[in-house]
């Protein structure tokens, strides 16, 4: 059967975007007030889009091309009346009060607002605690394949403060829709349904959008009082600026090759950007401006991202004096673009290039006289720099002997390895209190960007230890952060892991003792020893640490692993790599990653360092599968896919040994 015209116009539309449908019709059609360019209301098989919202439709007629509705949101009914098309409008009327000449959107995007808009800037509220923006939206007539990348809809903040992505999800009804309140540091870029949608857009405080995205005529549209830079970005979506070294250990005259391909790029977009300003004049001048800042931030992202690439222990001077003059505090509000994020935390992670150790901090405290050291601990302290460099720079067996004897070396160390986990709480303070504080002290900055430095500090320390601060940093922050939101983002995520720290472990006896392997140094010997008591069983090992971060996104996952693979007489074993005592019990209660089935050690680190060696342990985290033989398999068993993971198992399974 041949394919008719219609469907062909119909095919085509759809491919198009294009909204075509019968001149008298209202069934899937949305219109616009020509003067002001705003999508004004949208009429489907039993609903209409009016207001920010979905109304059911109670009651219609319809008369020589006129219609008359009843509709309703639950609250209140409204009657709206449409008049027969003439010039291709219609006249909306609202309760007999509110009468617009409507025409039809027949583009898959809301075409060019008809006047210009030049107000400049964005909604600032001074990182105001407690602002929100309300998004309310339908994702319409989904096909199965949309609908299994999930029944929820989608907002990806990040959270400047803690350096981290803030996802909120809202449920979609049986028909696609969804309303929902999300919170709001600031005006920020966010990324809408992005598995699905892809609509990457900035949303304002206290706003409130409506997004349709209508999967039968292609069109994606947003409604409400000030919804002109939404709509421009869905229709005229800005390229990505995210470029990176090819290789590693780039030397100086790639890093300025690549600071220069980085500008060329810089100017493609913004040729691109000024080709699409003379084509659409009346593009708003907040577009322009957004558009042309996420290019600056994505070139400073860029620069500064390079520092993980290049040889030299800093990038060239020319980096930053780019990233001083054209990104830093110019990002206003700072949480408008992404990637002033990572600018951010690598701005001035350049500037604090210098690695400093325990050691180091520990000599700064004594000659500030902050804590008091014993003559031999301040010989440790003060001669390790010297030891260091001197059993590095010795060539013989005899060198090393005489560097050892001369400064009494293994004294020095264990001294220092008894000094520095006791010190820890006052190096702890050294550390966040002072010395990170003087960093960033040394460069120019507003009230704001240092409290939002200060707390993205204390959260990354709290992220990163698993522990709540000490009492003495908590007090140091309440003094030092006026930002009522930055306080309050840093208290939160302490008093979560207070709490974590006082729960008791739903099953302690996951944790085992080293008290087996003690004494023993051969790395196969001890892994062996562990695995000893399994043997029969199948052995997932993950040597991980509560230092990774992509370890703990594994392991927040623990419990839909063991559920999923409950049928396969599994047992889990953790290996904790360099991992404090107090995090690695944070972590583990933090996931719930305990079970009768599931093994836990914090081994001392030459023991850990020992079994990594034996198993050939490059990066974190590593995955073993190991069969009920203890033969260590040579197979990809990483339960992050756990699908393949399954299908390895159920091979395993019919060839039992």
């Amino acid at each position: 059967m041949k394919p008719t015209k219609l469907f062909l116009a119909l095919a085509v539309a759809v491919l198009l975007g294009t909204n075509i449908c019968n001149a008298q019709s209202l069934t899937d059609t949305y219109w616009r007030n020509p003067k002001t360019g705003d999508w004004v209301i949208g009429f489907t098989g039993k609903h209409v889009i009016y207001d920010n919202a979905v109304w059911d439709i109670m009651e219609q007629t319809e008369r020589k091309g006129g219609y008359t509705f009843t509709i309703s949101n639950g609250r209140e009914t409204k009657d709206i009346k449409v008049s027969p098309t003439k010039k291709e409008e219609r006249t909306i009327t609202i309760d007999k009060k509110v009468s617009v000449k409507c025409s039809p959107i027949t583009t898959s995007t809301l075409p060019d607002y008809p006047t210009r808009d030049d107000r400049q800037g964005f909604k600032d509220n001074g990182y105001r605690m407690g602002d929100s923006v309300t998004i309310v939206g339908w994702l319409k007539d989904m096909p199965a394949e949309a609908w299994e990348r999930g029944k929820e809809f989608e907002v990806a903040i990040m959270n400047i403060l803690t350096d981290e992505q803030d996802s909120y999800y809202a449920p979609l009804d049986s028909l696609g829709r969804f309303a929902f309140k999300v919170p709001l540091f600031n005006t920020s870029q966010a990324f809408l349904d992005w598995k699905r949608s892809r609509i990457c857009t900035v949303l304002e405080p206290n706003e409130i959008y409506f997004l349709l995205v209508d999967f039968t005529t292609g069109q994606r549209l947003f409604m409400g009082t000030d919804a002109r830079l939404q709509n421009e970005l869905i229709a005229y979506p800005h390229g990505w600026l995210n470029e990176r070294i090819p290789h590693d250990g780039a030397t100086y005259e790639e890093a300025i090759a690549f600071m220069e391909s980085v500008d060329s790029v810089h100017k493609a977009l913004d040729s691109e950007l000024e080709e699409r300003i003379a084509n659409h004049p009346k593009l708003s001048k907040r577009y322009i401006d957004y558009v042309k800042g996420y290019y600056i931030a994505g070139h400073g992202e860029s620069l500064m991202q390079a520092r993980f690439y290049i040889a030299a222990p800093t990038v060239p001077q020319e980096f930053m004096d780019y990233a001083a003059k054209h990104i830093w505090e110019k990002m206003h509000p700072y949480t408008l673009y992404r990637d002033y994020n990572s600018f951010l935390r690598n701005y001035i992670g350049q500037i604090d290039v210098k690695k400093m150790t325990a050691v180091d901090y520990l000599k700064i405290m004594a000659d500030k006289n902050t804590i008091i050291l014993t003559e031999e601990e301040r010989y440790a302290v003060d001669n390790f720099d010297k030891v260091k460099s001197a059993m590095r720079a010795a060539r013989t067996a005899e060198e090393r002997q005489n560097i050892e004897d001369t400064y009494n070396v293994n004294k020095v160390m264990n001294t220092l390895n008894n000094l520095i986990p006791r010190m820890q709480k006052e190096l702890n303070i050294e550390i966040i209190c002072n010395h990170s504080m003087n960093v960033f002290d040394s460069i120019p900055y507003t009230p704001e960007l240092r409290d939002i430095f200060i707390a993205r500090r204390l959260c990354m320390q709290i992220e990163s230890t698993r522990t709540p601060l000490y009492p003495e940093i908590c007090s140091w922050m309440e003094k030092e952060i006026c930002l009522s939101a930055a306080k309050a983002a840093v208290t939160e995520l302490n008093e979560k892991y207070l709490a974590i720290q006082r729960r008791d472990f739903a099953n302690a006896s996951s944790l085992k003792s080293s008290d087996d392997v003690e004494g023993m140094s051969d790395g196969e010997k001890i892994l062996r020893k562990l695995i000893e008591p399994y043997k029969g069983k199948f052995i997932l090992l993950d040597v991980w640490g509560t230092w990774c971060g992509p370890c703990k996104a594994a392991l927040a996952k623990s419990q839909e692993e063991y559920e999923h693979l409950k049928g396969y007489d599994i047992v889990y074993l953790y290996l904790a790599n360099r991992s404090d005592e107090e995090s690695w019990k944070n972590v583990i209660k933090e996931y719930n990653v305990t079970g009768d089935n599931v093994v836990h050690y914090n081994l001392p680190a030459e023991q850990q360092t020992a079994i990594e060696h034996f198993l050939g342990v490059n990066s974190f985290p590593t995955y073993k599968l190991i069969d009920r033989n203890g033969n260590i398999l040579d197979v990809n068993a990483d339960p992050r896919d756990l699908n393949a993971l399954e299908n390895l198992l159920k091979t395993m399974n019919g060839t039992k040994n």
